[in-house]
């Protein structure tokens, strides 16, 4: 941390934080990005400001005299020398709602806030249907920040023509307007950071400051430079994240696809970063963006403006809708149709598809040898939860060994081998892996193996794949996760939660399927389910229960712990085959 004060305490008038937001010269990325504050949120915010209450500490980020520097925002001519580092949902609605200017929500959808206020009454509140067709209230207090005086002549006419029974009191209605006009004069208590601070130390500053302990991400600050520096590249994120949640239109190809991967732009930057650098560490990805030299330790603008062109070329890639639909149906093609229910790590995700384009475009792999390749990494990586925790240093020493070698393929080879060894196979899944509830990611690769498989679900015709599709929308659930020992049934022989929720304990049947086998022991249930069904279907389920469903010979036969160790083996050499198998 830099010795010596590193900060300046000092008090801004809220409209002027909302003129240097309109204007640029304090730089607040979120204009473009998803907000995700609530109206009543706002309306909280706006009632602390109305009753003079504290409304919390805005944290901005020096960046000096920069004539480099592009404008952020809406239409900007003047270039930002502060950047918004904590404030930005507040100075987002704020914004907003002094200068009625749209903003985007969490589905990259354009709306306005809908705050009213009743001179009356006194009242702030979100606007609904009932209080749209009062004349007490005035709909959008926008309007009172932008014309005060008209809308104070337009209201008064409005309730003397509609409601002439009330008492208006003219002058109470003038000074209560006169009170929302005046939270523009607020005192906002804002820290201004130094410009010789590095990214590292402002998050540090932050999560010290921030009571609730949120981090601030290197990827924050990505952006940020992207602002800067290369605001097409920010848009271009902002705008294929939007694409991934909304389907297309007219049959036009773009980024929605169907596993419902919805990227947010810092899950893009960890790939392009990957991608075009080699790196893992975002924290390096920032300085070299900026132009730093590692050696010299130095920054320089011939730095900064090679490293971006190279980061461009990169982004261009990443945000290529081809490649991100061919990597999409590679990973759905081995099971792992629905992002939600069987991806456990969101990064895993991210840095795998950095791996594909790296063996793809720089490494130009067969496109067969390829997809086997990714295929059995993502399976590995998920499997492993290889890029969880704190990944970064096993990111950034992966592409290391990538960078490093001439043989791609046999790089990522290697590392599966030293790490899925008998050893791994025969005891740390089925012992560890799978013991507890905790580790649902090595069920969720079951279920993708199945999947894969193409089974069907127990005592049933449909297959898991078609139950598990994210775009299956029902009022009701169809399938149900069943204990195969029912938990009541375990919990009457005084086993807890954490012993009868096990992942081994689990298997999709159908909803009323599970009705109907309620508490009911397996010895009782399995042949009272069998009899629902016709000579061949029951003939079959007979045949292949093991196979099919890796449950133990006669396992209903058992005792309940003696099941669990027999059916995480058996689970683990199904996981073992299906990895095999791609």
């Amino acid at each position: 941390m830099s010795k010596g004060v590193v900060f300046n305490n000092t008090n801004y008038e809220l409209s002027n934080l909302i003129s240097d937001v309109d204007s640029g010269i304090i730089a607040l990325p979120d204009l473009q990005r998803p907000f995700v504050w609530k109206d009543k949120q706002i309306r909280d915010l706006i009632d602390s400001l109305y009753k003079g209450l504290p409304a919390g500490l805005i944290i901005l980020w020096k960046v000096g005299d920069n004539s480099e520097f592009k404008p952020i925002g809406f239409d900007k001519s003047t270039t930002p020398n502060r950047l918004v580092i904590d404030g930005q949902q507040r100075l987002t609605s704020l914004f907003t709602i002094f200068t009625g200017k749209k903003v985007l929500d969490k589905n990259y959808k354009s709306r306005l806030p809908r705050i009213g206020f009743n001179p009356l009454t006194e009242e702030i509140d979100v606007i609904n249907s009932s209080k749209e067709k009062d004349v007490e209230w005035i709909n959008n207090i926008t309007e009172i920040f932008l014309d005060k005086r008209n809308v104070r002549k337009t209201y008064i006419k409005s309730l003397k023509e509609k409601k002439p029974e009330i008492a208006i009191d003219e002058d109470l209605i003038e000074d209560n307007l006169d009170r929302i006009a005046d939270i523009k004069h607020y005192p906002f208590s804002v820290l201004e950071l130094s410009s010789d601070l590095d990214p590292e130390e402002v998050s540090e500053i932050f999560v010290r400051i921030n009571s609730k302990g949120k981090v601030l991400n290197q990827s924050d600050f990505i952006l940020t430079l992207l602002s800067i520096y290369y605001d097409e590249g920010r848009v271009a994120l902002e705008e294929f994240s939007k694409g991934c949640k909304n389907p297309s239109v007219d049959g036009e190809f773009t980024s929605y696809n169907r596993i419902n991967a919805f990227p947010d732009p810092e899950h893009l930057i960890r790939s392009a970063v990957a991608y075009a650098f080699y790196r893992g560490r975002l924290k390096y990805a920032y300085l070299i963006l900026k132009g730093r030299d590692f050696e010299n330790r130095i920054t320089t603008k011939e730095l900064r403006d090679t490293n971006l062109e190279i980061f461009k070329e990169a982004l261009g890639d990443v945000l290529n809708i081809v490649y991100w639909q061919d990597y999409i149906n590679l990973i759905s093609s081995i099971g792992f149709i629905n992002y939600k229910d069987l991806i456990s790590s969101q990064v895993g995700f991210y840095v795998t598809y950095a791996l594909y384009l790296i063996g793809k475009i720089k490494f130009k792999v067969d496109i067969y040898e390829l997809n086997r390749i990714i295929s059995k990494w993502f399976v590995f990586s998920q499997l492993t939860q290889r890029y969880s925790g704190s990944p970064e240093s096993i990111i950034e020493q992966d592409l290391i060994s990538i960078k490093n070698t001439q043989d791609f393929v046999d790089v990522l080879n290697n590392i599966m081998d030293n790490e899925l060894t008998n050893d791994y196979w025969n005891i740390t899944l089925p012992q560890r892996n799978m013991v507890s509830s905790r580790y649902n990611y090595a069920f969720k690769v079951y279920n993708a193996s199945l999947i894969y498989k193409d089974e069907n679900i127990l005592f049933s015709h449909t297959k898991l794949r078609d139950q598990l599709r994210p775009d299956i929308k029902s009022p009701k659930k169809s399938i149900d996760k069943h204990h195969i020992f029912p938990q009541n049934y375990l919990k009457k022989q005084g086993l807890e939660q954490t012993q009868y929720n096990q992942q081994a304990n689990m298997i999709y049947i159908e909803y009323m399927d599970n009705i109907r086998i309620s508490d009911k022991p397996p010895y009782d249930y399995w042949p009272m389910m069998l009899n629902l069904l016709n000579e061949n279907e029951r003939h079959e389920i007979e045949e292949n229960y093991q196979e099919a469903y890796d449950l133990p010979y006669e396992f209903w036969n058992m005792e309940y712990n003696e099941f669990l160790t027999e059916r995480r083996k058996l689970i683990a050499k199904s996981i073992r085959k299906y990895f095999e198998m791609l």
